[in-house]
């Protein structure tokens, strides 16, 4: 018996241990199906016996494979090439091969050279996002088959093709800074032979014609930190008001030169990238972008390279389009007025932000989720709502809450039961965005409300109109609701036995301040609560400012409190059930003219509203 050394076991000791030939020892390793079964159990066991480790180099010249590939990338430092990369390694791993990783630096002249070296040692070749002119790559692709493209179009080629579609990711990123209000927008191009770079340039083409009102200004640059970094004195040249980066590296150099020039992102100068590297989360601020599947690219690229080496043709090109992923370093632009930002509204005046108009969906089940106005201030910033407070935590800002509807609590928090009190009950529905759209100092959005059980009881059209004072700024909310399955009932905690607790409807709760209240009934609670008065004013005089809210055509009860806490608001139900029937329909309104001023009483307040509806226009 041969004795085992710790030398490496050779082919040669495997073959004498068993009794065979070299060859016979070869054609069992590498599974040929006519070996004699008595030959294949005598090297099997000399296999386990001597514990012997094929040579992959060896095996590779013996089947003409090396389970390897390779992969080239133009610069292995963006985060979003190696993405690719490990997605391909990882698949291409559990199907037994590796991958060699070749780094052309940008250097156009030898790309060509470098991907002919890196395939003559592996099985085939993953090009990704080459600059090489068409007519050479193609030259290459024929050369050098089988080969995955990534990130490049190549016609008549037997090369599988994989693309990002980056003219719509530009696209959706100038509609994103569009709706904040920018118009003048710079765009620091990525590396001039960069094919996804033509495509961002087609992209942001098709939305200058689309939206003449934008401006589209291109500054050179490049795909590294470095090449935005040093793109940014001329993105401030510009005038521009946003930019657009090639990528999120690019983005993030523009970003650090801001900052150390003094601009501040959003605030002068709104910043968006593409591919969501994971720095981009992490930037200060963090950086709007569209995200790109890196990994799932690099798996995709190994199933159509599988392909390829068990001699399929490629099938058609694979299209990703990347997704928006809205964070802080985009938003109004200076001079924007209006409600601008789509993804999350804002009320911006000049250069205040006086409202933010949430949609709610990360409030809690129990508080009844829904749209609501949150972080209202005067222009001279008296804070003016609450969110939340630990008091109520099912106080909204401003939002539009029925406590009662069909037997479903759109107000949160506990339910008033006749008999038992107010008790947590599982009744809470919510307020579900389906559209919204904004033009200027218009918001306008669709909703369904949606009962504890998935049930629509309501679809609610909502306007709220916004306009700039002398001294202010006023904002009307309209509320068409209409019943769709059945006939609705609206009550409140009044009509099911506690007495003046009518609440329900468009309804304001006021930040923690020192405030007088006051309407045509008189200036005590108990005289406004439950009048059903045209106006109803709330005045801080520490801060100087005004608040007056005034119903529309139909004048309904004032909810109102100041002792407790300031809240106030016209109930829909106060004091006995509301019905609608089926396909009916209900309209609620409230205006509030926010002013810098300190209105005294309400023969000051009636003097100046014919003044402040005529101004606002509303």
């Amino acid at each position: 018996m041969t004795e085992v050394t710790s030398r490496p076991i050779t082919m040669a000791q495997v073959a004498q241990y068993a009794g065979v030939s070299q060859a016979s020892v070869s054609r069992v390793l590498n599974g040929v199906a006519t070996v004699d079964p008595a030959i294949v159990a005598k090297v099997n066991r000399a296999v386990a016996a001597l514990n012997y480790s094929p040579s992959e180099a060896a095996r590779s010249l013996v089947r003409g494979s090396s389970h390897t590939i390779a992969l080239l990338v133009p610069d292995l430092e963006n985060p979003l090439f190696q993405g690719v990369l490990k997605g391909l390694t990882v698949a291409a791993a559990r199907d037994g091969y590796r991958v060699l990783v070749a780094d052309s630096a940008e250097a156009v002249g030898v790309e060509a050279e470098i991907a002919s070296e890196a395939r003559s040692k592996c099985d085939a070749l993953v090009l990704v996002s080459p600059r090489m002119p068409d007519a050479e790559l193609r030259d290459l692709i024929q050369r050098t088959t089988p080969v995955v493209v990534v990130n490049r179009r190549v016609d008549d080629t037997p090369a599988a093709q994989l693309s990002v579609d980056y003219a719509t990711a530009v696209k959706e990123l100038g509609i994103h800074l569009r709706g904040f209000g920018h118009r003048r927008i710079a765009y620091v191009a990525g590396p001039p032979l960069s094919y996804a770079n033509e495509l961002r340039a087609q992209g942001l083409g098709e939305l200058a014609r689309e939206y003449p009102d934008l401006e589209f200004l291109t500054i050179p640059a490049g795909s590294s930190m470095e090449s935005g970094y040093d793109a940014a004195d001329a993105v401030l040249e510009t005038g521009a008001t946003a930019a657009i980066a090639f990528n999120d590296l690019v983005a993030l150099g523009l970003m650090s030169r801001l900052r150390e020039v003094g601009v501040e992102v959003p605030e002068q100068l709104s910043i968006v990238g593409i591919d969501d590297i994971p720095q981009s989360r992490f930037a200060a601020p963090p950086l709007t972008t569209m995200s790109v599947p890196r990994i799932e690219i690099g798996r995709q690229a190994w199933n159509r390279m599988r392909q390829a080496l068990d001699g399929e043709d490629a099938g058609h090109p694979l299209f990703y389009r990347p997704v928006l992923v809205p964070r802080r370093s985009s938003g109004p632009a200076s001079h924007a007025s209006g409600w601008v930002g789509p993804a999350r509204p804002v009320l911006r005046l000049g250069s205040t932000v006086v409202a933010q108009y949430e949609e709610g969906t990360s409030v809690d089940s129990v508080l009844s989720p829904r749209p609501y106005l949150d972080a209202v201030i005067s222009r001279t910033g008296t804070p003016l709502t609450v969110t939340e407070p630990t008091d109520h935590p099912h106080h909204l800002g401003v939002s539009l809450a029925i406590a009662d509807v069909n037997g479903t609590s759109y107000w949160g928090g506990r339910t008033y039961v006749r008999g038992e009190g107010s008790i947590m009950v599982p009744n809470h529905g919510r307020q579900r965005r389906d559209r919204l759209h904004i033009d200027g100092h218009v918001l306008d959005e669709r909703l369904s409300w949606v009962d504890e059980n998935g049930t629509t009881q309501l679809v609610e059209v909502r306007e709220l109109r916004s306009a700039e004072l002398e001294n202010g700024w006023a904002l009307r909310w309209r509320s068409h609701l209409k019943a769709t399955l059945d006939a609705i009932t609206f009550g409140s905690p009044a009509t099911n036995g506690r007495e003046g607790a009518g609440y329900g409807g468009i309804f304001w709760r006021f930040a923690p301040e020192i405030a007088r209240v006051f309407s045509p009934a008189g200036d005590t609670e108990r005289e406004v609560h439950g009048a059903a008065t045209e106006w109803l004013a709330f005045t801080f005089p520490d801060r100087g400012t005004t608040v007056v809210l005034t119903q529309g055509t139909e004048r309904m009860p004032w909810f109102v409190r100041f002792a407790e806490y300031l809240g106030a608001g016209p109930s829909v139900a106060w004091d006995e059930p509301r019905t609608i029937p089926e396909g009916g329909e209900l309209d609620l309104e409230l205006t509030a003219y926010v002013l810098d001023d300190e209105l005294a009483d309400a023969s000051a307040v009636e003097a100046a509203l014919p003044r402040l509806r005529a101004e606002a226009g509303l």
